[in-house]
């Protein structure tokens, strides 16, 4: 009989396979000792704790996970945090993917440090859904009571939680219980979508191993879904995993979809591999970074300087960066800067995530912010450039967002691998917005499979030059048809791709600026001319070449009879088919090629055959002509060799 997968006896919230919407996340938050552990317990029947050392202290070291099915069909998953300030990292790890937050104060104590650090980090991530608990009410009187919630109330007054329910409870009594899972339901029904994405997302906050299975990761699953078979990436490292099954509720599920906790067996990969903070993707949806550009906002008793070192917390994870003010030297306590984190190791994240940022030491909360971008530059001080690219980026919808990254890669283009990353969106997606600014001529689209795009700004310039040097090759060539695309390239940027001239040249066309062929290109209405002293040059030509028959003369010793500056007009001839070329020195007049293809119909039927002698004999060439005018023959199908003969066709 085959053992039954079952994570849930080592960790009991894990991820059922109904509509994601019904799926919410409600992390806690309050200071330590203020029942948050039990409360999610009286409400769920489990108890978050799930340490042996935390029964025995009575206080959460780490996060713990419960789940709880409301009467309006909403399953909720509870992420129990640790109140303790030394343990705030861990309630970090755990709070970023939560759909709502359940506050916590307890009717005895009141606001406390903690309470007040804890909802400052629900602001700093925007966390705008959430319901306040007031708890132990049964060890206070009802003036107590209702002091402690007037002071809920100013706590919360012009945060995001200001219209947060407040509710009473006893988890020792009961008291309060239902009205808070009737509060929950309201609340997380009005709770916003979580954005859609088809690629997976899944910041690893615990790992543990079974005995016969191997490695489990755990966490909220942001975005994607996880199935058995699945071919997922591991960050930072880069490591390809297979998924050998997933849970939700300990239960084992076809799929686990946004909004759940969920744990995934996963095969190719020790446990010594993996740690908290590790992201599970989509392969190739993300890169890891070490430069992540931002908007830092600080909380008011806290100022930073240029390059201060800070510990960044985004998903599950933990980094130590310093902070470089891109628009001064310091942000000042309360105020918000652009700022670049410079990570000390390589992470990886979305633009419009949120994160916090603590000191180095002591390690205290001090702001937090949105991710702006994740694959920049190394930026210097007062950098116009990225400041402008990060005003473009900031609050901008998606089209925008591109317009402004690709704008930024000048003249090289920006490709569809790194857009794609940078954007964490679809290749259909990206191309529908790459048509829709196209059409605008904001951008060109250099090539479509792979995307290349080019800033419509830095695009108009470089059509603006391929027209000048095409009219300027024009004038000194005037007996030249088209401009070789060698020329074109000569004059534009080195490093320019030879599809994005290939795209410029196709602009130009389609707006019917210039013509393309395939002998090269010109200008709409360009027409060869020749002047009086050109035209009395091939006339010359002609006659030379005429008079010359079998015989003709190099082209060295035509432009010495008829000057150096003839070899144009010699060119022109071949091109118009007056002269025809057979061999690289060997040019003949076009009429005395006719009239041998006639005079050799008239000779032989149809399917005769003759030999290179007969051919020398009745034409009167040498046999240093012969070959090259037989196989030109063969080549226009005038005539077919078979062995050491010709056939007439």
């Amino acid at each position: 009989m085959r053992r039954r997968l079952d994570f849930e006896a080592v960790h009991p919230f894990i991820a059922t396979l109904v509509l994601h919407n019904h799926y919410k996340i409600v992390g806690t938050a309050g200071h330590i000792d203020h029942g948050k552990s039990a409360l999610v317990r009286a409400l769920t029947g489990t108890n978050p704790d799930r340490l042996k050392e935390e029964r025995e202290r009575g206080i959460t070291i780490d996060l713990g996970f419960a789940h709880l099915q409301l009467d309006d069909g909403i399953r909720v998953g509870f992420v129990d945090v640790p109140g303790h300030e030394r343990f705030v990292k861990n309630m970090l790890a755990g709070i970023g993917g939560i759909d709502t937050v359940l506050l916590v104060v307890a009717a005895d104590e009141s606001i406390m440090p903690q309470t007040r650090e804890h909802l400052a980090i629900c602001e700093l991530l925007g966390v705008d859904s959430g319901v306040v608990a007031i708890t132990k009410c049964d060890l206070v009187d009802d003036e107590i009571a209702e002091l402690v919630e007037l002071e809920v109330h100013e706590l919360l007054a012009g945060s995001l939680l200001a219209e947060a329910p407040i509710v009473r409870t006893s988890a020792t009594s009961g008291a309060g219980l239902e009205a808070l899972r009737s509060a929950l339901a309201t609340t997380l029904a009005a709770a916003a979508a979580r954005p859609s994405s088809p690629f997976v997302r899944l910041p690893v906050d615990r790992v543990f191993t079974m005995r016969g299975f191997g490695t489990v990761v755990t966490g909220t699953l942001l975005s994607g879904q996880i199935s058995a078979g699945d071919k997922l990436e591991l960050l930072p490292n880069g490591t390809a995993v297979t998924v050998r099954g997933v849970q939700v509720y300990g239960e084992k599920v076809d799929a686990a979809t946004p909004g759940q906790r969920t744990a995934v067996n996963l095969q190719g990969i020790d446990i010594d591999a993996v740690t908290r903070g590790n992201l599970l993707i989509t392969p190739g949806c993300l890169a890891p970074t070490y430069l992540i550009d931002a908007r830092l906002r600080l909380l008011p008793e806290h100022a930073l300087e240029r390059l201060q070192r800070v510990r960044f917390h985004h998903g599950a994870a933990e980094i130590l960066c310093r902070v470089a003010v891109l628009d001064g030297d310091r942000i000042e306590a309360g105020d918000s800067g652009l700022v670049q984190l410079r990570l000390e190791s390589p992470y990886a994240c979305v633009p419009g995530d949120r994160f916090v940022v603590r000191r180095y030491s002591p390690m205290l909360t001090i702001g937090g912010g949105v991710v702006l971008d994740t694959s920049p530059a190394k930026h210097r001080p007062s950098d116009a450039d990225a400041l402008a690219l990060l005003a473009a980026l900031e609050d901008a919808p998606a089209g925008e967002r591109l317009a402004a990254l690709v704008a930024s890669h000048g003249t090289s283009g920006a490709t569809e691998t790194h857009l794609r990353r940078r954007l964490f969106t679809t290749g259909e997606e990206l191309e529908a917005w790459a048509d829709s600014l196209s059409a605008e001529g904001r951008l060109l689209i250099a090539q479509r499979n792979p995307l290349l795009l080019i800033d419509g700004a830095c695009a108009a310039p470089l059509e603006q030059t391929t027209l000048a040097v095409m009219r300027a090759y024009h004038d000194e060539h005037p007996l030249a048809p088209t401009v070789p695309k060698s020329a074109l390239s000569a004059a534009l940027p080195r490093r320019l791709p030879e599809v994005v001239l290939d795209a410029l040249v196709r602009n130009l066309a389609t707006r019917g600026e210039i013509h393309e062929g395939a002998e090269g290109v010109s200008l709409a209405g360009h027409k060869v001319s020749l002047s009086d002293e050109q035209e009395g040059v091939r006339d010359a030509f002609l006659q030379l070449y005429e008079a010359a028959g079998w015989a003709p003369p190099s082209l060295d010793e035509a432009c010495k009879k008829l000057g150096t500056a003839a070899e144009e007009v010699f060119h022109l001839l071949l091109r118009t088919g007056e002269l025809v070329r057979l061999r690289d020195d060997l040019v003949f007049h076009a009429t005395r090629l006719d009239a041998l293809v006639d005079q050799l119909r008239s000779r032989y039927a149809p399917g005769d055959s003759f030999s290179v002698a007969d051919f020398k004999e009745w034409t009167g060439v040498s046999r240093k002509h012969a070959i090259p005018l037989l196989e030109y023959l063969d080549e226009y199908r005038v005539t077919r060799r078979e062995g050491d003969r010709r056939v007439r066709v």
